[in-house]
């Protein structure tokens, strides 16, 4: 009993034994199985993703060509419709900021061809052209689709006079001697010192006086002599006014201070107006 009970017992051992190693084996198996099945969905899974890229790439390639055919089709037909229609060709030039005498010489100046495609007009030559009037202080063109090229000017506003070798010459703001003046000049300052230009000194220092006066006070200004400086001083600057009257300005600074003292001072009788020291300004008798 014993014996054939231990040879039992052992065969149980020996096929437990069997059993557990074949069920080892079976989930290694399935454990290889499992593993080589992720490996392929992983496969799987990054071959459709980089397919999908693919596909992706090629869709915006696809639309970007499309939109590049698209606009040179449209950049195509735009240049068409301007240059080749005549949908878009200069009727009419308008000019404004001058006399209705004076829009002739403008029109002229400008030369814009009546016809032509108004995508063609070179805007900035067109100024150029009508800047080299003596009259034009600056001058805009503008395109006003889709028949018109518009052209405002401003003209210069003499605020002096000064002797040229062309003659008794109109002053701008800015100094320059740009026209010649009426046979019958208007009642303007005139300046009696040597050339006048915009990059002269004595010139700024004379166009600054004047801006420093009130307008009644400009008013009665007939003549402006201006002394050089010496020595690197500052030009001085004196005043001739109506009735023989003559002002003492001194330098060009201190410009509105120097017209606030004048102005009551003129109010004494007197002949010369001293202001070059505003602080201390003198009447000689």
């Amino acid at each position: 009993m014993t014996r054939s009970g231990q040879a039992r017992t052992g065969r149980t051992r020996s096929g437990r034994n069997t059993s557990d190693r074949s069920r080892t084996d079976r989930a290694g198996t399935d454990r290889a199985r499992t593993a080589s099945w992720d490996r392929t969905a992983g496969e799987r899974a990054g071959l459709s993703a980089s397919s999908a890229a693919r596909i992706r790439l090629r869709r915006a390639l696809a639309a970007l060509v499309a939109i590049v055919v698209l606009l040179a089709v449209l950049a195509v037909g735009g240049w068409a419709l301007l240059y080749k229609a005549g949908l878009a060709d200069v009727e009419t030039v308008e000019v404004s900021g001058v006399l209705p005498a004076a829009i002739p010489q403008v029109t002229e100046a400008a030369a814009v061809e009546i016809g032509a495609p108004l995508a063609s007009v070179d805007t900035a030559t067109v100024a150029q052209r009508v800047a080299q009037l003596p009259d034009v202080a600056s001058v805009e063109v503008s395109r006003n689709w889709p028949h018109t090229v518009g052209i405002t000017v401003v003209e210069r506003q003499a605020v002096a006079l000064a002797q040229t070798p062309q003659g008794l010459t109109l002053v701008d703001a800015a100094g320059v001697p740009y026209h010649q003046a009426p046979a019958v000049p208007p009642a303007l300052p005139r300046f009696t010192f040597g050339a006048v230009g915009p990059d002269d000194e004595s010139t700024r220092a004379a166009l600054a006086v004047l801006a420093a006066l009130p307008d009644q006070l400009r008013g009665q200004v007939v003549t402006v002599d201006v002394t050089a400086g010496i020595n690197g001083e500052d030009p001085t600057v004196q005043l001739g006014l109506t009735e023989g009257r003559r002002v003492t300005w001194g330098t060009a600074d201190d410009g509105a201070r120097k017209a606030a003292v004048l102005v009551p001072l003129l109010t004494e009788t007197g002949t010369v107006y001293d202001v070059a020291s505003p602080e201390l300004p003198t009447i000689r008798r």
